[in-house]
């Protein structure tokens, strides 16, 4: 999110949206509905945001804080002023009253401009006759249509944008042609194709297809439904939990990426707690829970009563944590976490039916959905006398699709959640909205509880796992916003493109159907690796950035490895190596940062370089005897590992170094939090990495090559140097700053940052020690909100007196002993005894 920057002067007014708040766990999450947007804060954050009403300054504010918290000057201006510029920086702050227009529905912002998924009810046929069945397939249903007619819809859907299939049914694995059909959308239109299907037909022909089959292009969702086959067999018939727990796990171990899909029942409510055990057990990634249909044989099934919203609840719940607990991913929770954690602004308007998907009917005939396939009123026409793109643009059905919008729910007018709901599910809203007429979209999905009390589960999730993870051994503990949405989450290519509608528009997005897949996590490294490892295979000079080394530091560094330089900076020399030391480079590369450490070491001190990309170690590796050699004795180490997860021990080393490799990272408060983990106490980091002027847009963040380029990865300077302190780094300082490039109109500047590591000690207490500050400045806040006037003698506990001693600080204060004297204090000559930090009261 772009936001300019404003100064917090005293007489500075500031607003906030109308956003509806609520607690869970002691976490205070506040929701922009309109945006939508949301921050979690603690109960301090709460209070202040309490406070901002569109007429209190920023003194008022600073001077509430401190009369509540009982805080000094010194204390209350760190605190407000570090919460304040956060809030501000995610977009929950103005300077200026909130006044946005009125959201006019998404046929005004969206184009039908290519489809971008298709499925294919390839029959009515089916081996099993399911209670629930949405179009009560059985044995004796349609068989489908010719293979010939299939393969031209796909070619048809393909050249309007298709590249994701799915093949449904009945049971697709009962047509004869299947393995041709297949292979049509994976081989010849290089796509990718999920198969829902019940896994209990994979015998002899069937297996040896199958093997025959790509494991890149393929997805199986199967159903079952029931974690026992006491339960499941009841719904789907005798003997069926046996063959598909068979046929599920003859998939996963042929290799194939697999979801276990269940639908849930008043019969199978309490037995689905155990899906995910079931699915650990068959090999599968993921969990699915389908909520039933107003539709089909249900309605005709005794005994089977829809369950109600709270048993839902329920369930997901317990899922959710059971599925966790085992590793497996419950796709529902995923689907709703990357709208609850997506990017700000990003508003979602129903489902995607008509825009960018349609479903193809055993009879020919095309439908919005494949949920709603075969509903005679929501037929857009014969494929076999029209073409699909004719039925797609003008029929009425799909137009009248487009037209829908959640702006016309009169129930979800005031909903504060809708934009991220999408406004539910159009399926459940159109069936259940029927009463024996035709439906409405603008109905209410009456599941839609279910949602908002998921995404309130996943918000404070978000937020109480950094909360848990917050660094209190630092000293800093002012009130920050424990998460706000979008952190750590990735921006992908294929979707930057519909967020960017230009001329200050809002953002739409409308909500995928049915099937839920996993998000690639590891997508990014992958394109890091990929682009890097070219680079080492090859030299590329214009990913080199103007930075000379001084030729005395790397005379003993073979060619190969200068030649494979892309760094930003010279961490390096800026951070005054000492003989003995031991050193970090994160993100190696080809070893230059490390070589030049080694020398710098000497034979006492060791250097050592962390990469992810094979080729950069190879060469590394390669020309370390040569290193050795040439400086008569060998210190270098190289490790293969993720910046989020640092090869290397706790408190082992002196200085980490990176260069230009931090913005690479999908997760940078787990780097940063990773760099004081491996330091030791009162170590140091110096890093150079490439910042931006103002948070980097979406459609830089997503362009692939930017993310190799140091672009797309970047943090704005003010989020780099906050996210420093919040990992529990003191004495933070810009050593250098230089402008490196403009993309589009945003400006990038090449910084080396060197921040140091204090951890708080048990046994911080007060023994009468003194600090004095000695200027340049009037006065002097630290860290956790300290204030020393110049030349005032201050009470400061032992940590305090340790910190001012060394590091960043030694030279700016006098400390003095319990006898007036002048002292210098080691962190580690704290004594033990009792801890003056707990409950947050940092000395």
């Amino acid at each position: 999110m772009e936001t300019k920057f404003i100064e917090l002067k005293d007489s500075q007014v500031l607003y906030r949206p109308e956003p509806i708040s609520f607690e869970r766990d002691g976490v205070h999450v506040f929701v922009d509905g309109a945006s939508p947007n949301w921050i979690a804060v603690d109960d301090r954050g709460a209070e202040i945001l309490e406070w901002i009403d569109g007429r209190r300054t920023v003194g008022e504010l600073r001077r509430l804080y401190a009369e509540s918290r009982q805080v000094g000057w010194g204390k209350a201006w760190e605190d407000v002023h570090v919460f304040l510029r956060e809030a501000l920086r995610h977009g929950m702050l103005s300077d200026q009253p909130w006044d946005r227009p009125a959201y006019q529905g998404r046929d005004r912002y969206l184009q039908a401009g290519a489809l971008k998924e298709f499925w294919i009810h390839l029959l009515q046929a089916c081996n099993l006759s399911c209670s629930h069945c949405l179009v009560s397939s059985s044995p004796k249903g349609e068989k489908g249509l010719p293979t010939a007619f299939y393969k031209d819809m796909i070619d048809q859907a393909h050249a309007l944008g298709a590249r994701r299939f799915y093949f449904t049914g009945g049971e697709p694995f009962m047509r004869e042609d299947i393995f041709d059909l297949i292979r049509h959308v994976t081989e010849v239109r290089d796509s990718e194709l999920i198969l829902l299907t019940n896994a209990t037909l994979f015998h002899g022909k069937k297996r040896e297809g199958l093997d025959s089959l790509k494991r890149d292009k393929i997805r199986f969702q199967v159903s079952l439904d029931g974690a026992t086959a006491l339960v499941n067999d009841k719904i789907r018939g005798e003997g069926v939990f046996e063959e598909s727990s068979e046929g599920l796990r003859f998939l996963s171990g042929m290799g194939f990426p697999t979801s276990l899909t269940a639908a849930v029942t008043s019969v199978n409510l309490s037995d689905l707690e155990s899906l995910p055990e079931l699915a650990k057990e068959l090999g599968a990634r993921s969990v699915h829970l389908m909520w039933l249909h107003k539709r089909g044989r249900i309605l005709e099934a005794p005994g089977q009563a829809f369950p109600s919203d709270g048993q839902l609840l329920a369930l997901a719940r317990r899922v959710k944590e059971k599925a966790d607990a085992l590793g497996v991913l419950f796709d529902n929770a995923a689907s709703l976490l990357s709208r609850v954690n997506g990017q700000p602004g990003v508003k979602y308007d129903l489902g995607n039916l008509c825009w960018e998907s349609l479903c193809l009917y055993m009879d020919g005939h095309v439908y919005p959905s494949a949920a709603m396939a075969g509903h005679s009123r929501l037929n857009l026409g014969d494929a076999r006398r029209t073409t699909l793109e004719s039925l797609w643009r003008e029929s009425a059905v799909a137009q009248g699709f487009r037209l829908a919008t959640v702006a016309d729910s009169l129930s979800l007018r005031d909903d504060p959640f809708r934009f991220l709901t999408g406004g539910g599910d159009m399926e459940h809203s159109y069936f259940f909205s029927q009463n024996g007429k035709e439906g409405t979209l603008s109905g209410q999905d009456p599941y839609y509880p279910v949602y908002v009390e998921l995404m309130k589960d996943i918000m404070a999730g978000l937020a109480l796992e950094k909360a848990r993870s917050f660094n209190n051994r630092s000293g800093f503990n002012s009130p920050v916003i424990l998460h706000a949405m979008g952190e750590g989450s990735i921006t992908c290519s294929e979707d930057a493109g519909d967020w960017l509608s230009g001329d200050g528009a809002p953002f739409v997005k409308t909500l995928h159907s049915n099937c839920v897949l996993s998000f690639d996590v590891e997508k990014p490294y992958r394109i890091i690796q990929k682009f890097y490892g070219a680079a080492a295979e090859k030299p590329q000079a214009e990913l080199c950035c103007p930075v000379k080394y001084d030729a005395a530091d790397v005379g003993h560094i073979p060619q190969d490895v200068l030649d494979r330089f892309y760094g930003c900076g010279s961490p390096i020399a800026a951070a005054q190596v000492k003989a003995g030391e031991t050193t970090l480079d994160l993100g190696s590369g080809a070893g230059i940062d490390v070589f030049t450490a080694a020398k710098k070491v000497g034979p006492a001190g060791r250097a050592i370089g962390v990469d992810m990309t094979d080729q950069m170690l190879e060469v590394a590796q390669r020309c370390k005897p040569e290193v050795a050699r040439n400086l008569g004795f060998d210190v270098a180490e190289f490790r293969k590992g993720y910046l989020e997860k640092i090869p290397v021990e706790d408190k082992t080393v002196d200085l980490v170094t990176s260069n230009c490799v931090i913005n690479l990272s999908p997760d940078k408060s787990k780097v940063f939090a990773e760099i004081w983990r491996v330091l030791k106490d009162t170590g140091r980091m110096v890093v150079a990495d490439i910042v931006a002027d103002h948070s980097v847009p979406l459609n830089l963040q997503a362009h692939r090559d930017l993310w190799g380029e140091c672009i797309s990865g970047s943090l704005s300077e003010e989020e780099f140097l906050t996210g420093l302190e919040r990992a529990g780094f003191y004495g933070i300082t810009v050593l250098k700053k230089t402008f490196w490039k403009e993309v589009e109109g945003h400006k990038f500047f090449s910084i080396t940052v060197r921040g140091y590591k204090f951890e708080k000690k048990v046994g911080c207490r007060y023994i009468g020690q003194q600090a004095v500050y000695l200027g340049p400045g009037k006065a002097f806040i630290d860290e956790e909100g300290h204030l020393f006037p110049r030349n005032e003698t201050m009470e400061v506990y032992t940590d305090t007196a340790a910190k001012l001693s060394s590091g960043a600080y030694a030279g700016q204060f006098r400390v003095l002993g319990p006898d007036g004297s002048a002292v210098h204090v080691p962190a580690e000559a704290v004594a033990a005894g009792g801890d003056c930090c707990e409950g947050g009261a940092c000395c």
